[in-house]
């Protein structure tokens, strides 16, 4: 079977709760960030909101960017780590009823989790623990060949667990048999401590890079046009996604600014992964890039019409 998009990441569930500060202060817990930490911190905590999780939702970027590509009609794959437990059954189950092909193995351990607490000024807050999602060793050489984009992010990459370094051996799999690599920057934190690292793997073996303003200021120390130009020069496409201001697209010398899709905004969950899918989709087909910003710009304004990275109804 051939794929637009083959996405190694870390899977998980995410969980949404409603919480005010002094929960968070309380908590020790970063507003805004994504806060890392060990499975029974996370137990603690989710036991205590456990009657006030308002939703839950199948997680990852690589998952998000896998389910825009299927909801437009495409060929995606997924590969990760679950556990044979609840969380996991959830994972796999969302993932057939979007007809994305899973590469997920089924371990022992924990399946990853996110809780995002939402305060009042409606901020989201992360606590999260990536479970056995960063154990995943298997190398899936067929699907990437048959694939026109291998696609990861920065956490997948850095995760400093079997999962990198297998997605780090896809990446030069598919660099030496000419299958286009798409990489989103996420984590700014996580960027700026491995800034060496990522610009390498940018530079050597990226074609299409996705970023914001938060996760290109991580990586080059600001987002002046020079800046971003320079960032730019080092892959074929550089996608800079500035939220309600559009995007901008970079590539061989030239600048397209794509506007955002004037839509009521419900929740910005997943609106970076949908709008990647929908440029990778498009790149994909052969269309031109300029069509392939607005195609990812109106598949982001459905995403943030609705609560949830999911267009399951």
């Amino acid at each position: 079977m051939n794929f637009d998009v083959f996405s190694i990441g870390t899977a998980l569930v995410d969980y949404f709760v409603e919480a005010d500060d002094s929960f968070l202060k309380a908590n020790k817990l970063a507003k805004g960030a994504t806060n890392f930490m060990e499975a029974e911190k996370l137990n603690e905590l989710q036991e205590k909101v456990k009657g006030r999780i308002i939703a839950k939702f199948p997680g990852d970027n690589g998952r998000n960017v896998c389910e825009g590509v299927s909801f437009l009609g495409g060929g995606a794959a997924y590969a990760s780590n679950v556990a044979d437990d609840a969380d996991g059954n959830f994972f796999l189950k969302e993932l057939g009823e979007q007809k994305i092909s899973s590469f997920v193995n089924v371990e022992e351990g924990r399946t990853g989790r996110i809780i995002a607490f939402i305060t009042p000024d409606k901020q989201r807050t992360f606590a999260a623990n990536l479970g056995n999602g960063v154990d995943y060793a298997s190398f899936e050489e067929d699907a990437i060949m048959n694939s026109n984009f291998l696609f990861t992010t920065s956490i997948t990459l850095l995760c400093k667990g079997e999962t990198s370094e297998s997605t780090l051996k896809a990446v030069e799999f598919a660099k030496q048999n000419k299958v286009k690599t798409a990489l989103s920057l996420e984590s700014p934190p996580m960027i700026e401590k491995n800034k060496e690292e990522l610009l390498e793997i940018i530079t050597q073996d990226t074609t299409v890079l996705f970023a914001n303003e938060e996760e290109a200021n991580a990586l080059m120390g600001g987002t002046s046009e020079y800046e971003l130009m320079k960032l730019a020069s080092l892959v074929t496409v550089f996608c800079f996604k500035r939220g309600e201001k559009g995007s901008q697209l970079y590539t061989r010398g030239s600048t397209y600014k794509i506007p955002a899709i004037e839509t009521k905004v419900v929740d910005t969950t997943g609106a970076g992964d949908f709008y990647a899918a929908g440029v990778l989709k498009a790149l994909s087909d052969g269309e031109l890039l300029v069509d392939a910003g607005m195609k990812g710009a109106e598949l982001a304004a459905k995403i943030v019409s609705r609560f949830g990275a999911t267009l399951k109804e």
